[in-house]
This record gives structure tokens, sequence and C-alpha cells, in this order.
């Protein structure tokens, strides 16, 4: 297929859009997100420089999704503007119709769907597992050496640490510690104290210097006290657990061996976000079509919720071919069907074609 003036307009306008509406849906997106690893990391219980790899991880993990809306967005974006330029009516009576808007949008949209179906069916299940055991694996190793000064991190029987100051290389000056074991409570005030992490068992300590540790039962007169110039507390009890691989973080060759429905619904899934690509920038053409006196933005609240409605349509046949509502040989792919029949239909109500613009998308030249 040659690439006309016309195609190359079309992939330039629908693309600038597209990214454009791609980084506001992704400041949106993550903004949640990377708050609550902010406040992970403020509280100790991530490392500051884990938060970007999480949050990069999170992006790969979703970019299956929310490009197909992105896409989607920004051709209606681009054609609406066509419109309310008069550029697309004039070359409508040039003969372009929406067969050859199509067929230029599909140069566009199919590499994008390639890409889709690679992040959704290996790069997505990698990031979500990956991210569940970073996550695991970074709040065990908190370095709770860059805690702020003034702020007790921890608490109950793990053990509490508060530092009146910190220094560099995670040293913590003036250290106040608690710790208990069943009903026996031990009390430490030092000078200076680091956090250390044993390999083998990933358990924390606390090494500390220059202090007393005072070890008792409250209410009671039995505390014993010890001086030391260099001591080792155990603060972190908990042993580690192994992430688990849920179905979102299994790979396509695993679900495939599984067979069973969930496992065939979670592939159906991931194999319908490059499908959407596809439907969903056919169905743009007609969607985007508006009258020179239409707002810059008329249409977009109209896309947004075609988008939400068909992402919801393939949510809920999700969960209906789970529990076996649905036969397994339809799978999701009534709902491609059902927004293709949408496609033609809104296009003939909209440019009033006939079955012609179909065969226009092929012999077209511009």
């Amino acid at each position: 297929m040659d690439l006309t003036i016309i195609d190359r307009y079309l992939v330039r306008e629908a693309a600038w859009a597209a990214l454009a509406v791609l980084a506001v849906l992704f400041a949106v997106l993550s903004a949640n997100q990377l708050i609550d690893y902010l406040a992970d990391a403020a509280g100790g219980d991530l490392p500051g420089e884990a938060v970007a790899v999480l949050m990069g991880l999170q992006i790969l993990r979703y970019l299956g999704v929310v490009i197909p809306a992105a896409l989607f967005l920004g051709i209606v974006l681009a054609l609406g503007r066509l419109y309310r330029d008069s550029e697309l009516p004039v070359l409508a009576a040039c003969g372009v119709g929406p067969g050859r808007q199509m067929r230029g949008l599909l140069l566009l949209a199919v590499p994008v769907a390639l890409a889709v179906g690679g992040l959704s069916t290996v790069a997505a299940p990698w990031a979500s597992h990956t991210a569940d055991v970073y996550a695991e694996q970074a709040a065990r190793t908190a370095d709770l050496g860059a805690l702020q000064a003034g702020r007790f991190i921890g608490g109950g029987d793990a053990g509490t640490v508060y530092a009146s100051r910190t220094e560099g290389d995670g040293v913590l000056r003036e250290v106040f510690a608690h710790a208990r074991d069943g009903e026996l409570e031990t009390v430490i005030r030092a000078d200076r104290g680091r956090q250390l992490i044993d390999p083998e068992t990933g358990q924390r300590f606390f090494v500390f210097e220059d202090g007393y540790r005072y070890d008792g039962h409250p209410g009671q007169l039995d505390w014993r006290v010890t001086a030391f110039d260099r001591h080792g507390l155990l603060i972190d009890t908990r042993t580690p657990r192994e992430v688990s691989r849920d179905r979102e973080g299994t790979p396509m060759g695993e679900l495939w061996a599984a067979g069973g429905l969930q496992d065939r619904a979670e592939i159906e899934w991931r194999l319908s976000m490059p499908v959407m690509v596809v439907v969903l920038s056919l169905l743009a053409v007609p969607l985007a079509k508006a009258e020179p006196r239409d707002g810059r933005y008329g249409k977009l609240l109209s896309a947004v919720l075609v988008f939400v409605a068909y992402f919801q349509l393939l949510s809920s046949g999700r969960e209906w071919l789970e529990a076996g509502i649905v036969p397994a040989p339809l799978g999701l792919w009534w709902v491609h069907v059902l927004a293709g029949v949408a496609v033609v239909l809104w296009t003939r109500r909209r440019f009033g074609a006939g079955p012609g613009w179909l065969r226009s998308a092929a012999r077209g030249r511009g």
C-alpha cells in the first residue's frame, strides 16, 4: 500500500494529538499512585529510589490499556479540528470519503495495535509480577537511615525507632529504640545507630553505639540496665514471604497450558487490547464528523463515553466468561463483532454511504 500525501497528513495529525492525550492521561492516572509511593517512602516503608522503579513498572503495566484510549481520543480530536477548519469537507468533495480516511488511519492504528499486543501479552504480565516482587523486597530493605529527624518509624511488636537527627550514609544520632518480645520490653538509648539487613534471612537489625539497654517488665522493678559500646537489636521479626504469581502476572504460555475458564478469559482480555485499537480507530471516523459551527471539543465527551462503554462491556464479558455465562467459543470476540457492526452502521448513518465506501478504502489514491 502506497503512503499518499493524504495518508501522511492524517497519520501526522492523529499521532500528535494522540501523544498529547497520552501525556495527559498518564499525568492524571499516575498521580494517585505516585502519591501513595511517596507516602510509603516518607514513612520509611520504601526506599526513595524504589519510587521511580515502581512507577516505571506501573507505567509499563498499564500502557496496553491507556494507549488505545489515547489513540482513539487523539484521532477524534484531530479529525474534529480538520472538520472545523473545513479541510475534510474539501477533501470529501474531492472524493476522499470515510473509506479513505479509515485507510489512512489504519496505517497508524495497525503498528500501534502490534505494539499494544506486545505490551499486553508480554510486557504487562512481566511488569505486574516484577512490581509485586520488587515492592516486597523494597519494603524489607527500606533505608530507615533516611528518615526525617523527630519522626517515629515502625511500631507494635516489630519495633519502633526514633532519631533526633540524621547524618549521611544512614547514620542516626541520639537514637531511641523500643522492641517487645512477649511480655519482655527492651528500650535502647544510644548516641549513634544504623540499620543492617541480614542477606540470608532478610531480617532487619539496628547496630547501636555508645548507649544503654533497659530490659524488664512494665510495672515491675526487675529492670536490667546494660551499658555498651556496640550492640545489635533485631527490629523486624517478620520472615520474608515469597510473592506468589497472580493471574495478571502469569505469562501467556502458562495460561494457555492451564486451560481454565479464568485463564482463557485472561488470554482473551490481553488479546482484546490490540483489537480494540483497530476497532476504535475506525469508529473514530463517523464519531468525529462535525459541522463547522461545532465546538472545538464537541465530540470529546461522546468519544469518552464510547470508550468507557466499550471497555466496560469487555470487562463485563470477561467476568461472564470466567463465570461460564458466556460460552467459551464466543469468548470476548462477540464484543468486538458488535463494535465492528457499530462502525458500519454509524458510518452509513453519518455519511449516508453504501457498501461502496468499504471498497474505496482499498482503491483510493491521493
